[in-house]
């Protein structure tokens, strides 16, 4: 439990720096809460500061309230995908530790992400 695999979702002006990622690259969560499309927003970038995509609404939801609430969220990439001449656009599938296991029990974890 405190490890996910999530999509990124990336634009097209993120093509360019997602080319030069590795996997297994480390990269930072940053909250948004003054998105103008969505308050629960998380940005991902690379350690330079290249931001490389956003996670997608329904996953921010959740990692926006873990990170609100002060918990540490770590991230990293899995595996880059695309970059071919099948598939030319790049995507992202990252790995989220949300540390759950080690900062309190399983239960308290899950009423941390839907209430009760």
């Amino acid at each position: 439990m405190g490890v996910y695999t999530l999509n990124i979702v990336a634009d097209s002006y993120s093509q360019e720096e997602i080319g030069r990622c590795q996997e297994g690259e480390s990269l930072i969560l940053k909250r948004e809460p003054m998105n103008r499309y969505d308050a629960n927003a998380v940005a991902v970038l690379r350690g330079n500061g290249e931001q490389i995509g956003y996670l997608s609404r329904d996953d921010a939801e959740w990692v926006a309230r873990i990170m609100d609430d002060g918990d540490e969220v770590e991230a990293g990439i899995k595996w880059i995908t695309g970059g071919t001449a099948e598939k030319p656009s790049y995507g992202m599938v990252v790995d989220i530790n949300t540390g759950a296991e080690e900062k309190g029990s399983k239960k308290g974890f899950w009423r941390k992400i839907f209430g009760g």
